[in-house]
C-alpha cells in the first residue's frame, strides 16, 4: 500500500462476510459474493489522491475493476470501505508474478494460518 498509496495510513484488520476470495482468469485476486464465505484483510485510510491512484492501477476507466461500497468488520466496529471487484469473476490460475506480491501480501496482513490454507492456497502456491 506504501508504493501504489502513499498517503495511506493503515486503519484495522477487517473480515467482508458475504464473499470469497478468488484469482480470476486474467490472474488477479478479486472476491466474488458466496453467502457461507468471509474475506479476511486489512483496511486502510485514503486521501483522494490514493484513490485516484488506484483507479489507474486497477484499470477501472477500463472495466477490469468495479468500485464498490461494503460494510466490513473491524476491531473498531462496523465501516464502510471502498472495495475494488474484478468484472471477471471467473477462477483462473495467478500470474507468475503475482504469486510473491500475494505471499508477502499474507505475512504483512498476518493472516491466520486455517483461513490462508482453506481459501488462498488453492490459487496461490506457497513461497
Amino acid at each position: 500500500m506504501a508504493i501504489r498509496c502513499p498517503e495511506s495510513k493503515y486503519y484495522a484488520s477487517g473480515t467482508l462476510s458475504g464473499y470469497s476470495w478468488l484469482i480470476n482468469a486474467r490472474g488477479y485476486a478479486s472476491i466474488t459474493p458466496s453467502e457461507s464465505e468471509f474475506v479476511l484483510g486489512e483496511v486502510f485510510t485514503l486521501s483522494q489522491q490514493d484513490i485516484d491512484y488506484l483507479d489507474i492501477y486497477e484499470s477501472v476507466e477500463e472495466g477490469m475493476y468495479l468500485k464498490s461500497n461494503l460494510s466490513i468488520e473491524t476491531s473498531k466496529g462496523t465501516i464502510d470501505c471502498l472495495v475494488y471487484i474484478a468484472s471477471d469473476s471467473t477462477p483462473g490460475i495467478p500470474k507468475e508474478e503475482y504469486i510473491e506480491r500475494i505471499n508477502l501480501g499474507i505475512k504483512s496482513a498476518n493472516l491466520p494460518d486455517d483461513y490462508v490454507q482453506k481459501t488462498i492456497r488453492s490459487f496461490i502456491p506457497e513461497g
